[in-house]
């Protein structure tokens, strides 16, 4: 598994490139991009660069429309405001159409999008013209269930990671006021059907699992608090590792599949999971968070106990139907559980620096691992993420002492000699595999 996946269509230009001055044949390059899902006598797919600069382009369109408008809001007589609304809409709707007949396909979905800009703008003013005062969050709603339908029918990525977007500030502005989003699973829905129509995409791959995180966490919180909204206790990150952990074994398993697509997102969800996991690690690095969640208490011990070890079991038969090895998986799963059991039976806050040291070990371990594993599979990504989670936790351990000074030093050689040996190893695996050679 190589990250050299992510970048499978940098790939083909520069295998194109190495055919071109005779370094490969161009049978060779075929194979080369088959083995990634390139065809490599097909580069026709635009750069994802092109895509970002037609949507920003359509986006800032929209924007000056919309400003436009507004500086002259109150001068323009209400009937003209209205007519103009709708008329824009439909104009670049209209053309959207027109393209799409003609099958200009990427100027269709250009038109389609700075019609769906337009649409929620008319949404907005609208309702300001003729003072409706309901329910606001329902504007970005409807805003959002009307340019859903446009980016399913077109097969669209860029519509489509509108409408999740707008589907995600619905959701927080609807929670914010106390309120459950049940229609959100209705984009999360759409996305999954947008990708299963081999429509790939990692943005809305990414807005998929994170969308299924956060409506798992906040369905948890409505029901776990007295008042609802998203108010997160311990149950919540018991959860929130649980499904990194379980997210974890996803992808290893998703990265073991046949088909490239999946093998893509196997690897991107992989790489998230790992940088997230590192991001909950660090902030449980410090002791005001486990004081926290040693004051607050557990209001459903029994409930997030199954919960985990089911997550936990989960994440194991993953990793095992994907034939990997079991052993870091197994080493992660059990200090969850023994850690979500301590902090299940321990009541005490003076037991916070304890919980905060552990974790600082946790930490630093991590990053060894990570080191030896880049250096054991020369894969410099995880090697330098280790080498910077080592680092980084000294520096936070310098800004948050733990303990005192002695601590702190001590904390600071045993760093220095694990960069050290790490060193070494990487000199004697070196000249392992010159020797190999």
């Amino acid at each position: 598994m190589r990250l050299i996946r992510l970048l499978k269509y940098d790939l083909a230009r520069e295998v194109k490139a190495w055919v071109g001055e005779g370094i490969i044949t161009s049978e060779q390059a075929a194979s080369i991009c088959s083995r990634h899902g390139v065809n490599y006598y097909d580069q026709s797919r635009r750069s994802l660069g092109y895509s970002v600069l037609v949507g920003l382009g359509c986006l800032f369109i929209g924007l000056a429309v919309i400003t436009l408008i507004g500086a002259n809001w109150d001068q323009i007589p209400r009937a003209a405001r209205m007519s103009g609304l709708i008329a824009l809409t439909l104009g670049a709707n209209f053309l959207g159409l027109r393209n799409f007949r003609l099958e200009r396909t990427s100027a269709a979905v250009a038109w389609f999008f700075l019609g769906s800009l337009l649409y929620g703008a008319s949404i907005m003013l609208i309702a300001q013209i003729y003072h409706i005062d309901e329910h606001y969050p329902d504007g970005i709603f409807w805003w959002a269930m009307g340019v859903l339908p446009i980016a399913l029918l077109l097969e669209s990525t860029l519509n489509m990671i509108l409408a999740l977007c707008l589907g995600y500030i619905w959701f927080f502005v609807e929670s914010s006021l106390g309120l459950y989003p049940a229609m959100f699973p209705v984009f999360l829905a759409a996305a999954f059907w947008h990708l299963a129509r081999n429509k790939q995409s990692n943005i809305v791959f990414l807005l998929l699992v994170s969308g299924l995180g956060v409506w798992a966490e906040f369905t948890l919180a409505w029901f776990m608090a007295p008042v609802h909204g998203f108010t997160a206790g311990n149950e919540n990150v018991a959860l929130c590792i649980g499904l990194f952990l379980t997210l974890h074994g996803f992808s290893r398993w998703l990265s073991q599949r046949e088909e490239n697509a999946l093998a893509d997102y196997g690897l991107l969800l992989g790489l998230w999971v790992q940088r997230f996991a590192l991001i909950t690690l660090f902030v449980l690095s410090f002791k005001d968070p486990w004081i926290s969640m040693l004051k607050a208490g557990w209001k459903m011990p029994a409930f997030s106990a199954a919960l985990s070890l089911v997550l936990s079991f989960l994440a194991l038969w993953l990793v095992y139907k994907a034939k990997e090895s079991l052993a870091s998986t197994s080493v992660f799963v059990a200090l969850f559980l023994s850690g979500l059991t301590a902090l299940v039976l321990v009541q005490s806050r003076e037991y916070a620096q304890a919980f905060q040291f552990a974790d600082n070990i946790v930490l630093v371990a991590t990053g060894l691992w990570l080191t030896v594993l880049g250096i054991q599979r020369s894969i410099s990504h995880y090697f330098y993420l280790g080498v910077f989670t080592i680092l980084a936790t000294g520096l936070l351990r310098y800004i948050d002492f733990v303990g005192d000074y002695i601590g702190t030093a001590i904390l600071f050689g045993i760093q220095a000699a694990i960069l050290l040996a790490a060193a070494r190893y990487w000199k004697f695996h070196s000249a392992r595999a010159e020797v190999a050679s």
